[in-house]
């Protein structure tokens, strides 16, 4: 049997697990994924002595866990981050769920003028995709200005970036506002009709933010498609073929969503 699992600290709230064994239940997979809690002292040894097939990283150890690896893909080098890991190889498929989604609802990237709010490690794999599938700007807005500064750099140095728009086609949420339990808030910026809002946010469904969107006539995306997203591009890499193409997504949804709701 096959055995993988994700690593984080937290980590009770994943719902890695259940996603994962709803894709080796489809496909008649001898495979299993659990959780693993990982102190920050316990990570280099974590890394010396485990035996997994291969394994998803989560907050906090998506950047330390890098000098632990032999390589890194293009896009976990680029992004700095990484939140899949196979044969001591590191890989960030966090900006392949956000494409994936993108596609399953039938949203175009290219040409976009596009908002990120917030600055973290999410925001840093968003704007990749976005790179990636053609965003003609890039702009972000964080509380703290330095921190939005900084990744507009890094941004500037992928990317011929015209990042002074003041229109928007698409807003990515990266930050943790209306997520579970502070379901009440929600990033304080114009939403106009046709805009298209996208969370990283999968708890709750629809956060309040997306649910104020929908309202004002924006097309919104929840979180669950970008997190299934990730977890497939994981699948693929572990198993060394698409899964992601051979798996019906209404049952994954159905499981999940029966988790959060």
């Amino acid at each position: 049997m096959k055995q993988f699992a994700v690593i984080g600290n937290p980590i009770a709230h994943s719902l890695s697990p259940i996603l994962h064994q709803e894709v080796y239940r489809q496909l008649d997979l001898d495979a299993s994924f659990k959780k693993i809690h990982l102190m920050p002292n316990a990570l280099h040894s974590f890394m010396n002595v485990n035996e997994l097939n291969g394994f998803n990283v989560t907050i906090p150890y998506k950047q330390s866990v890098i000098p632990f690896l032999d390589e890194l893909d293009e896009s976990a080098q680029t992004i700095g981050a990484v939140n899949c890991v196979h044969d001591g190889k590191g890989y960030n498929t966090d900006w392949i769920g956000f494409t994936m989604a993108m596609e399953q609802n039938g949203i175009s990237l290219n040409g976009k003028d596009c908002i990120i709010l917030g600055s973290g490690g999410a925001a840093r794999a968003i704007a990749f995709g976005l790179v990636k599938f053609g965003a003609k700007s890039i702009s972000i807005k964080n509380r703290t200005q330095s921190k939005a500064d900084q990744l507009l750099n890094w941004i500037n140095s992928i990317f011929p970036n015209n990042n002074a728009s003041e229109n928007s086609d698409v807003i990515v949420n990266c930050t943790p506002l209306g997520m579970w339990p502070d379901i009440k808030s929600m990033p304080d910026l114009e939403i106009k009709k046709g805009q298209i809002l996208a969370d990283t946010i999968y708890n709750p469904l629809e956060t309040k933010w997306l649910k104020t969107g929908g309202e004002r006539g924006a097309k919104t995306i929840g979180g669950l498609d970008m997190f299934i997203g990730q977890g497939l591009a994981s699948a693929d890499i572990w198993f060394g073929e698409k899964i992601s193409e051979k798996i019906k997504l209404e049952p994954i949804k159905k499981v999940l969503k029966s988790e959060l709701c």
